[in-house]
């Protein structure tokens, strides 16, 4: 994780670095992406770099912990647009990011997502203790916002919650999965993945949502 340091430099210099380091990243492989170019076309020393970050790794988890605060960001603005309505809120997230893949608009952050191997990666990283308690606070953050502001009445939640939460984090893994074949597998065809994502959500959405089950239950009884 980034240091103190790092986090008190400029805003303009934060992003120099960065920038930097995500031309690097999706130029080349993580294992050939160098430290050396990244601090050349980011004007500052290696000496500065190693008081930043302990080494190229750190910086890479540190890029990844950006976006994930920008997607939780997009979804926040989401949930309030969609009166606290949970399944819009994640379901327009997930079109609208299917539409900037679509555009070409993110090719760098899809490069380096295919050059650092990410999902290896996040494995490696879920498993350290420092990252697992990084992530365990800042999940805690998220579902306390989402508790506050999601109209809770479109969510069979049952006072719980560890239900609560295993709602959210489904419909999540479902929109991360959408996205990730999007970008593995770019010749597929965009809205049969999406259908296929809105698919699995109503079944998620029809043990998880009040309204649906009242629906179900009256076409039962017709």
């Amino acid at each position: 994780m980034a240091t103190k340091r790092f986090e008190k430099l400029s805003e303009e210099k934060k992003k120099r670095i960065l920038d930097a380091a995500k031309e690097e990243f999706a130029r080349v492989s993580f294992e050939e992406a160098s430290i050396n170019q990244i601090i050349k076309n980011a004007g500052i020393s290696r000496g500065s770099f190693y008081t930043y970050f302990e080494d190229k790794n750190d910086l890479l988890r540190y890029i990844f912990d950006e976006q994930d605060e920008m997607n939780k960001k997009f979804l926040r603005e989401l949930v309030l647009e969609n009166d606290g309505d949970f399944w819009k809120a994640v379901t327009e997230w997930t079109r609208k990011v299917a539409g900037y893949l679509k555009e070409g608009s993110i090719q760098q952050r899809i490069n380096i997502i295919t050059n650092t191997g990410m999902m290896r990666r996040i494995v490696d990283w879920v498993g350290t203790e420092k990252c697992m308690e990084h992530d365990k606070t800042r999940d805690k953050e998220e579902l306390a916002w989402l508790m506050e502001n999601l109209n809770l009445s479109f969510l069979d939640y049952r006072g719980s919650s560890e239900r609560f939460e295993a709602i959210v984090r489904s419909a999540h893994m479902l929109s991360g999965i959408a996205i990730l074949n999007l970008i593995i597998y770019p010749n597929q065809n965009t809205e049969k993945i999406l259908n296929d994502f809105n698919t699995q959500l109503d079944v998620l959405r029809g043990g998880a949502d009040p309204r649906m089950n009242r629906s179900c239950k009256g076409a039962v009884s017709k």
